[in-house]
């Protein structure tokens, strides 16, 4: 079994949560879709705050066209798009070109979202093309533990979106308790204080404040 440096490690980590991002905000840009077709309104300010990303939208078809689209926004799905795909491209030796070849076509997905009046389908084919993904990977990756670093890496972005977000909370606890069974089977530098707060809440089910909860989340690896 090879050696996985370091930086290996830190791309395959955020292959991970850059992925799972994309994959959780485009489902709930779909939900906040709906909305906007309904004429509801969109509170985007209070998204933005949630995520901690700046709030520079003239109105909500402007943030729902510019969060979706726009790499240039900060905190834009599309610029996790880059992101996962820029760390793909480093990676390629390790997850094979036919794996990486779904991380491109997720890309090509959002460009064509982009062009369209009603990116509902294509948004869809993201979503789909990240799932193709995951499951090459666990076929292309033979290093059981590469593969749990960047599942690890998913988990993380996963929990710290439902805190962030207070969305499809009623998974929280089962995403929880994956986080803490992948972890175990990496090679990552853990914050112990951190694991002691996220397996009070994953084993024992101690009712933790949320902020502390998304603050260990966010900690627990060093990478």
């Amino acid at each position: 079994m090879g050696i996985i440096t370091l930086s290996k490690q830190n791309r395959l980590f955020w292959l991970g949560r850059y992925s799972e991002r994309v994959y959780t905000t485009v489902q709930y840009m779909l939900d906040l879709y709906d909305k906007l077709i309904e004429n509801d309104k969109i509170d985007y300010a209070g998204f933005c705050q949630k995520l901690g990303i700046p709030c520079d939208y003239k109105d909500s078809s402007d943030f729902i066209r510019r969060y979706l689209f726009d790499t240039e926004t900060p905190g834009s799905i599309a610029s996790g798009v880059d992101a996962m795909l820029g760390n793909g491209m480093v990676l390629r030796e390790s997850i094979t070109t036919p794996t990486l070849a779904y991380l491109q076509m997720a890309y090509n997905a959002l460009q064509l979202a982009a062009k369209s009046d009603a990116p509902m389908v294509e948004l869809q084919w993201v979503l789909d093309d990240i799932m193709a993904f995951r499951g090459s990977f666990d076929d292309a990756i033979d290093i059981e533990s590469m593969r749990n670093i960047t599942k690890a890496g998913g988990s993380v972005e996963k929990v710290s979106l439902t805190l962030r977000l207070n969305w499809r909370t009623e998974r929280l606890q089962k995403e929880i308790q994956k986080l803490v069974n992948r972890l175990y089977k990496t090679d990552l530098p853990i914050n112990d204080s951190a694991l002691d707060i996220i397996t009070r809440k994953a084993i024992e089910g101690e009712d933790i404040d949320k902020h502390i909860l998304l603050q260990s989340v966010e900690e627990l690896f060093r990478v």
